[in-house]
């Protein structure tokens, strides 16, 4: 079963079962909440100046004076368990669970759109703004459309002033970029995406070293992608992925470096160490962007996250070991209850 993961996850066997009996407790539940949503929306600082329109079925993204602003809608599984589970370690085990899980959903497409930020517009933006914005949808509000919700939580992300709906829709283009219909749910691709944005943030500060680290981390995340439960090497990665002989060698030389100068302390490492990069540097931020692309666009054949399901309780228990996995508050969890 999809939650069998779990009986090997905890340092105690009762808290373990009863973890397993509050896990079956959702999973009657959240049938009965076919219908609860809630449209999460950050305004992502410092994209004041980005000037392009995301339309999809349940997400939206959409210039918002000095923010970027980023809609969607999600299942509405961050709210509400209280009266489902009486132990209260239960409770904060599952209820952050669910929280985390549902915020995930909207993380996906918050990774979306920093993605385009950077391919069409060159520029790096911070995935968590300083505003941020919940309505929720239930038997007391239904939702009587997707678009109207979101409508409503663009203009509520600037509560002082109304958007110009219609300035925004006839005046702002719509992006086309490929990065609208990717999969980053699937954790790899959503992983993959973070690493390549946080290298090519670390180079723009000159950090090149710890840039071609991170860019390596993303090729890392692809090779889990594409292996298979299989190991690949970086340059069985490229070859797989129809790139040149030429771009297996350089990857190999980013893992060189990564073990032998980033992530590894070695013998030198000073102010200079950037020079083991040298003019390197752009190819290799190059090739981590192309891998990633090709990577991105390849998930469709081997897809085992669905982007856009009808039911998200039957998603959310279809996927329940790779949200548990991926969404890794139950790591901390472990560590605070083994050092308090």
């Amino acid at each position: 079963c999809a939650i069998c993961g779990l009986d090997t996850s905890g340092p105690d066997a009762q808290l373990r079962a009863k973890v397993l009996r509050g896990i079956d407790a959702i999973a009657k539940e959240l049938p009965k909440r076919h219908d609860w949503r809630e449209v999460m929306t950050v305004g992502l600082d410092g994209g004041g100046d980005l000037s392009f329109l995301v339309q999809a079925p349940n997400f939206r993204a959409f210039p918002a004076g000095n923010y970027f602003g980023v809609s969607s809608i999600v299942p509405a599984w961050g709210y509400g368990w209280r009266s489902l589970f009486r132990d209260e370690k239960i409770y904060d085990i599952l209820s952050w669970f669910l929280h985390y899980a549902r915020q995930y959903i909207h993380r996906s497409n918050v990774a979306r759109v920093l993605m385009i930020a950077w391919e069409e517009h060159s520029k790096i933006l911070h995935p968590f703004g300083s505003r941020t914005v919940s309505l929720r949808y239930g038997p007391q509000r239904p939702m009587t459309s997707a678009q109207n919700a979101l409508d409503v939580s663009m203009n509520a992300l600037r509560p002082s002033s109304t958007i110009d709906h219609d300035f925004i829709f006839n005046s702002i283009p719509l992006s086309n970029s490929a990065w609208i219909n990717r999969n980053m749910l699937d954790p790899y691709v959503h992983q993959a995406a973070f690493h390549c944005l946080r290298g090519h943030n670390l180079r723009h500060h000159s950090f090149d070293v710890e840039a071609v680290v991170a860019f390596d981390c993303a090729i890392q995340s692809v090779a889990r992608l594409l292996r298979n439960g299989g190991k690949i090497s970086r340059r069985q990665l490229c070859k797989a992925l129809g790139l040149p002989s030429e771009a297996g060698s350089l990857a190999e030389y980013m893992y060189f470096l990564r073990n032998e100068f980033g992530a590894h302390a070695g013998g030198w490492r000073w102010w200079d160490a950037g020079e083991m990069v040298g003019e390197n540097i752009e190819d290799i931020a190059n090739l981590a962007d192309e891998i990633l692309a090709k990577a991105a666009d390849a998930e469709v054949h081997m897809r085992a996250v669905e982007p856009d399901p009808v039911d998200w309780a039957g998603w959310f228990f279809q996927h329940f070991k790779m949200l548990w996995d991926t969404v890794w508050f139950e790591n901390f969890d472990r560590w605070n209850a083994q050092h308090q």
